[in-house]
């Protein structure tokens, strides 16, 4: 998948991205992090760029959103319909659980998971097998997610605040 440079504008956000280089997502076993301050748009970026280009490129994927404590009872009822017992598990099990069956995706999109789980290797040690490409947004230093994603390679999307213009947010997005 790849994200062609340009403007995207998100009126109902109140965004403008301005996307300096072409954004190649295709690469597998890579690991990109959407970097930049709270409110320049990487979780609209996410939701109304990425997601619906994974769709018309037909790409499966998996999801975990900022607010994970309210995916976590969607997954409990999900995994239930299933026949899994889930009333007691744990949301690390659950989570292993949710990537065990669901192994046909080829991306994998965390919105900033390391505020739940600052230590996420386990992520990639149960993906690894089925996740082509990992698409990260954190507000960690480079040295840590480093750490983390060992053995992967780390493509840093930066998103940049050009200016306000009345309402719109004008966010530069390039690669770093």
């Amino acid at each position: 998948m790849e994200i062609h440079k340009g403007i995207y504008r998100l009126d109902d956000r109140n965004l403008n991205f301005d996307i300096v280089d072409d954004l190649n997502l295709n690469n597998s076993g890579g690991c990109f992090y959407f970097r930049g301050d709270n409110g320049f748009g990487k979780t609209s970026f996410l939701e109304k760029i990425i997601i619906p280009a994974l769709r018309t490129d037909n790409l499966s994927y998996l999801y975990i959103g900022q607010d994970i404590r309210t995916q976590f009872y969607t997954l409990r009822a999900l995994l239930s319909t299933r026949g899994f017992k889930v009333s007691d598990t744990d949301e690390v099990e659950l989570l292993r659980l949710w990537f065990r069956h669901s192994q046909s995706a080829s991306v994998l999109i965390l919105d900033e998971f390391d505020k739940y789980f600052p230590d996420y290797s386990f992520i990639f040690d149960w993906s690894d097998a089925f996740i082509q490409t990992y698409i990260i947004v954190t507000h960690l230093g480079m040295n840590r997610c480093e750490a983390v994603a060992k053995n992967h390679r780390i493509c840093n999307v930066r998103f940049e605040l050009i200016n306000i213009d009345g309402h719109m947010k004008n966010i530069r997005v390039r690669n770093e």
